[in-house]
């Protein structure tokens, strides 16, 4: 009797291996991207836009006055093939450069932004885009993400569409 539960344990443990290493496997294939738009009032950051989607997030972080900063969120599950369509679209136009900046005539940062797939490093680092070609293309990529994000945000945050 006794055998038999320590083979039954092992057979157990063998099965969970197998079906975590299977897990494993799947994760590694998935696409990952993030999204982090940050724009400037005075040199300081007045508001953010990001995205995750491991975590599913969208969240815009907005500093008032005196409150500091206000965050609303809320979750907007992309599939793969939302995120593959997304870069595809990146691989056919093929920006330099998936982080984009704008600027004041006096070369004062007014925006950031930046789209970045399985990066573990910090995409900030990457040289803005210069030239307007590249640009526009990084825009295509940015419309196609809010094409897809913008519904769900609007249907939590339906006044801030009103009159829009």
């Amino acid at each position: 009797m006794e055998n038999k539960n320590t083979i039954l344990k092992i057979i157990l443990l063998i099965l969970y291996i197998i079906n975590y290493q299977s897990c494993r496997a799947q994760k590694r294939g998935e696409l990952y991207l993030t999204y982090k738009v940050s724009l400037y009032y005075n040199e300081v950051i007045d508001e953010t836009k990001s995205y995750d989607s491991k975590s599913a997030v969208y969240e815009i972080k907005q500093l008032h006055n005196y409150d500091g900063y206000k965050s609303k969120s809320v979750i907007v599950n992309l599939t793969q093939k939302n995120i593959k369509e997304i870069y595809d679209l990146y691989l056919k136009l093929q920006p330099k450069s998936l982080h984009n900046c704008i600027f004041t005539d006096n070369n004062k940062l007014i925006s950031s932004s930046i789209i970045s797939f399985n990066k573990s490093d910090n995409a900030e680092d990457l040289p803005c885009n210069t030239n307007w070609e590249d640009k526009e293309k990084y825009y295509k990529i940015e419309a196609k993400l809010y094409e897809l994000i913008l519904p769900t945000y609007r249907l939590k945050y339906p006044d801030e569409f009103i009159g829009k």
